[in-house]
């Protein structure tokens, strides 16, 4: 095949041309020993020494450190060089590396621009991926990109439904150029996975299995027996009162001084919740094929025990893939997967999804010790006297929770080549999934005791099903014309989706022994029913071309109609952009040496969003209550209008303009890419707020617009190859993200708007400001410790705030030393509502990782690293367990290192306190939202290190074993941060306007992991 424009210089000299469209040239040269130097991108470059030949015949190989590499756009795949968005394409190779459940656990810190956002550690949790910020403040959309596996797009993706083996590429496409093919569905970005299918060749199995030691999570440090007697008995003191129910003060009362506590047993509860726990996985895969029919398919099995007692993951996962060339014009194939995964166990936070919430805060504030004669003769893990909160070891093994997601989808493709140059395709695709949760409380729970809990014995029962199919059909016309490369494309798709749920729950159950099964013989509290059905039509094309491969243009524009509008059905997505191989020109001949690649890269585009609050947001909706409010009463069972349709709503729009380069330089040793993106995204679907007047107090509306700008960098390096036999190799690659977000309009004359917390109720934790960030943390700035200096002493002991100094109450004689202080922010002498100001930010200032691999024989070595900055967490646990004010709860251990009071004698005299600590005095804090609880969660991670071994073929092949490595690996194995939690990578409220909550939170813990992996 002829190249066309390859570059062709002088060695040592600037005289250089380039070939035409035949791949032939013309050059004159001063002498016989002259060389030329022959390049083109994604082909190794060569010298040719001219001699006494006129005429030369120069054959090209392919690059080692190839740009060339296929890269899926959608509808299509073209050469990387070839691209004019902006497109990342995933390493599998060291991607695979990682021992995860799915792939979207191993995304972070491997793609610039790719934030991958966790809730916690919990067995089998999903994430949320966020490309180039989110563009949403939206209860109804987390910004979670679509999904397009083989061809087909869907919403509602389950990473875990598809094994990690079966992946052959990962694509990633984040500029509204590259994603506008897909219109309405592209605006959070666009991943597109490829799996691996059949190939031309004798039947082949591989084996992929490994076993992981997961080591139990690190403790937070609690008060311990005596600390804890001392802390409890000074709160009684500080507080009045005689303990006669929770019998702290029977702790000293029993001929016992506080000093007798400092032997007696001490149970931290921690230690006797987590563990230590095992996990495997096992993979087998066949695959093999002739000419004309290729077939794939595969079964993995994944296990993973929690370092939660009575918590697990497992995880069925079966393929098969079959392409079928039918006749020499046309080609058919279909692909098959299905998923099986159960998670059993209490989620110990709402981001975990749990029902039993925030199990492990009840673990870390259960008392160490007991008091009573009676209880040192029990069991440390039965507890038989009133207490709350109550035992956590016997709440979690007592706790029902499961949870099974089955998914089924299959997908159909037809090719055929009508001319040489014209290609139809159709596709059909079917997607089905459920979700089912069963949760039961017996009456050894506390949400199930008698004593505690009105409901009894409970539980709950829930059904989701979702199902949806999709048929698109593209006609493509390629065509070359001398040094004129045309591509086009037309297509049309019809979507539909329906969900529908099932909810159900049962109370005062008689009996446990049936456990969840016996419901039906309980009190019905609730059954909750819905379906929801969402139709969509789209028309798309697209052009591409490029004269010599060294102008590139591409053109989009897509057309998608939805039934969520049917006042405003149609929306319109165009984009363009262009791309200029610079390093293609004559004019850098002379730089060709060491300038091996250089394009710039310039785009635009629109997308568009349709996820609404509901389903019907132009329909007046009713509701059915059997609690509804009217004549004095709760109790009246009622339909009411739960919805004011909004007949105006329409698509919300993303706008998004990137300017990119690429470069590869000496030979593309070092190849990288850096971009700038600019996306605005108006007519935000929002559920808001409206006057209480017209009868509701929210409307879906189109208010508002988000602007989201920011800069990718990325460099991959060759750094050494050679050695003897030039058999080692090293390799680098690394990213850098930084991305800032800015509120550019809300609801009407709204200038903010301020968000909660649900569980626990946390109220105005978060605010959205014109002209500022999403996830502003808000609430008063911690000033320390009201100290006695603050203060007139009126008379021994009575002390009155001077004049000047801000006070936290409308009285000013309220105040007293010790007492929690809070910054006066606007100056006016007091500190009131208006003093609450931004107090952190949930999203990082730039994220990133980096990657080392060596190679040496058959030994390999995988190093990565993984960080975030300048984001910060509220660290909900310290605001519980450093509260003071707890009678019932055990503190963290930094509850010692508070504010203490002067002890006056009779005479008058007095000893000093503690006036130094940070905390305030016992019973003297605020229950408001505080800076003392913000803490920066930057980070940088020790993600993931890999060694193996690739035994010689020529040693395993007598064994009828064409392929065999073994490896080790540890993954989290260590964290450098200032987060005092469990982890800084949490964000248990994982919305836009929500980041970085932390509360009870799974914790994530470092592993341990022996593998092989075995072909035949």
């Amino acid at each position: 095949m002829s190249i066309i424009g390859a570059n062709i210089t002088l060695k040592g000299e600037k005289k250089g041309t380039i070939t035409d469209v035949n791949g032939k040239f013309t050059i004159s040269v001063p002498k016989q020993s002259s060389v030329l130097v022959i390049s083109f991108i994604g082909y190794a470059t060569k010298e040719v020494t001219v001699g006494t030949k006129k005429t030369l015949d120069v054959i090209l190989k392919e690059d080692g450190v190839t740009l060339d590499e296929v890269v899926a756009v959608g509808y299509a795949t073209v050469k990387k060089s070839d691209l004019t968005g902006s497109v990342a394409k995933v390493d599998m190779t060291d991607l695979t590396k990682s021992q995860v459940l799915s792939f979207d656990q191993a995304l972070g810190g491997r793609v610039a621009g790719v934030q991958v956002v966790s809730s916690d550690g919990q067995p089998g949790a999903e994430t949320n991926i966020v490309i180039r910020g989110s563009n949403t403040i939206s209860d109804a959309s987390d910004g979670t990109p679509l999904y397009v596996i083989d061809g087909f797009a869907t919403e509602d993706a389950n990473p875990a439904a598809l094994n990690p083996n079966d992946i052959e590429s990962i694509d990633v496409l984040k500029d509204a150029s590259a994603t506008a093919i897909y219109g309405a569905r592209g605006a959070n970005g666009v991943i597109i996975i490829t799996t691996k299918r059949g190939t031309e060749s004798a039947p082949r199995v591989t084996y992929d299995g490994y076993v992981t030691y997961q080591a139990a999570p690190k403790n937070l440090k609690l008060l311990q027996g005596q600390d804890y007697v001392a802390w409890q008995n000074e709160i009684l003191g500080a507080s009045g009162m005689a303990d006669t129910y929770y019998r702290y003060d029977e702790a000293l009362g029993r001929n016992r001084v506080l000093e007798d506590y400092a032997n007696l047993p001490s149970t931290d509860w921690q230690n006797e919740v987590f563990r230590a726990a095992p996990m495997t996985s096992h993979h087998l895969a066949l695959t093999g094929g002739t000419k004309t029919t290729k077939y794939s398919s595969s079964v993995s099995y994944y296990n993973q025990q929690g370092v939660i007692i009575n918590s697990s993951y497992e995880s069925l996962k079966a393929r098969v893939t079959l392409d079928q060339q039918i006749s020499k014009n046309v080609k058919a194939g279909v692909t098959v997967n299905f998923s099986n995964n159960i998670s059993k166990g209490s989620a110990p936070s709402q981001g975990g999804g749990g029902d039993t919430q925030y199990f492990l805060y009840q673990v870390l504030a259960y008392r160490p010790l007991f008091y009573s004669d009676e209880d040192e003769d029990e069991d440390a893990l039965l507890q038989k006297h009133p207490n709350y909160p109550y035992n956590p070891v016997k709440t979690i093994e007592n706790t029902y929770e499961k949870t099974r997601s089955r998914q089924l989808s299959m997908n159909t493709y037809l090719n055929w080549m009508l001319t040489k140059d014209l290609t139809f395709r159709a596709t059909f695709a079917y997607n089905w999934r459920i979700d089912r949760r069963e949760t039961y409380d017996n009456a050894d729970t506390y949400w199930g005791d008698p004593r505690y809990s009105s409901r009894h014995s409970n539980g709950k029962f829930s059904f989701r099903e979702w199902d949806g199919w999709s048929n698109e059909y593209t006609l493509t016309y390629k065509k070359r014309f001398g040094a004129h490369n045309l591509t086009a494309m037309l297509g049309g798709s019809l979507n539909s989706r329906t969900s529908s749920n099932l909810g159900a729950s049962s109370v005062m159950v008689p009996w446990d022994a049936l456990g969840f099964w016996g419901l039906s013989s309980g009190t019905p509290e609730t059954i909750t029913t819905n379906n929801f059905v969402h139709n969509m039509a789209s028309y798309f094309g697209r052009v591409n071309y490029d004269w010599r491969s060294r102008y590139l243009l591409t053109a989009t524009v897509r057309a998608d109609g939805t039934s969520r509008f049917p006042y405003n059905k149609w929306g319109y997505f165009p984009s363009g952009s262009f791309g200029w191989r610079v390093s293609e020109e004559a004019f850098m001949a002379p730089a060709k040496e060491w300038m091996s690649n250089l394009k710039l890269r310039v785009g635009w585009g629109a997308t568009g969003n349709c996820n609404t609050y509901r389903d019907y947001p132009s329909q007046l909706l009713y509701l059915g209550d059997q609690s509804y409010a009217f004549n004095n009463s709760m109790d009246n069972p009622a339909i009411y209008i739960s919805q004011m349709p909004n007949k105006n709503m329409k698509w919300e729009t993303t706008y998004q303009t990137n300017i990119g380069l690429d470069f590869g330089l000496f030979q593309n040793r070092i190849t990288g890419e850096i971009d700038f993106y600019n996306k605005e995204t108006k007519d935000l679907l929002l559920n808001a707020e409206v006057p209480l007047s017209i009868g509701f107090d929210k409307i879906q509306q189109n208010i508002g617009s988000i602007r989201n700008r920011g800069m990718e960098f990325s460099i991959n390096t060759v750094n050494f190859t050679g050695g003897k036999g030039g058999q080692f190799k090293w390799t680098t690659n690394f990213n850098i993200s930084f991305n800032k977000s800015k509120i550019t309009g809300l609801s009407g004359d709204q200038d903010f708007l301020v968000t909660g917390i649900q569980y626990p109720t946390i109220k105005n934790l978060y605010i959205a400001r014109i002209g500022q960030p999403l996830s502003q943390m808000y609430g008063y700035v911690y000033d320390g410790v009201y100290q006695y200096e603050d203060f007139n002493e009126v008379s021994p002991g009575v002390f009155v705030l001077k004049d000047g100094i801000p006070n936290n109450t409308e009285e000013r004689n309220n105040i007293k030393p010790g007492d929690m202080k809070l910054r006066d922010v606007n100056g006016d002498g007091k500190v009131s509502p208006e003093d609450q100001t931004v107090i952190g930010n949930g999203l990082p200032i730039h994220t990133g990782g980096f990657t080392n691999n060596f190679e040496y024989k058959g030994f390999d070595l995988n190093v990565f690293f993984q960080w975030s900055y300048g984001n910060d967490v509220v660290n909900y646990n310290r605001h519980r367990l450093e509260d003071l004010r707890g009678r019932h709860l055990n503190q963290l251990a930094t509850a010692t290192n508070h504010w203490t009071p002067r002890v006056y004698n009779s005479d008058g005299t007095y000893t000093d306190g503690n006036y130094t600590n940070y905390l305030c005095a016992v019973e003297r804090s605020l229950d408001v939202n505080t800076s003392r609880v913000v803490e920066d969660a930057s980070f940088l991670r020790l993600k993931n290190v890999q060694l193996g071994y690739n035994f010689p073929v020529k040693l395993i092949k007598r064994f009828g074993i064409s392929s065999l490595r073994v490896y080790v690996s540890g993954q989290n194995l260590w964290t450098w941060t200032k987060y005092t939690g469990y982890d800084p990578e949490v964000s248990t409220r994982n919305s836009a306007l929500t980041r970085g909550f932390d509360y009870s939170s799974y914790p994530k813990t470092t592993s341990y992991t022996f593998g092989i992996k075995l072909g035949l």
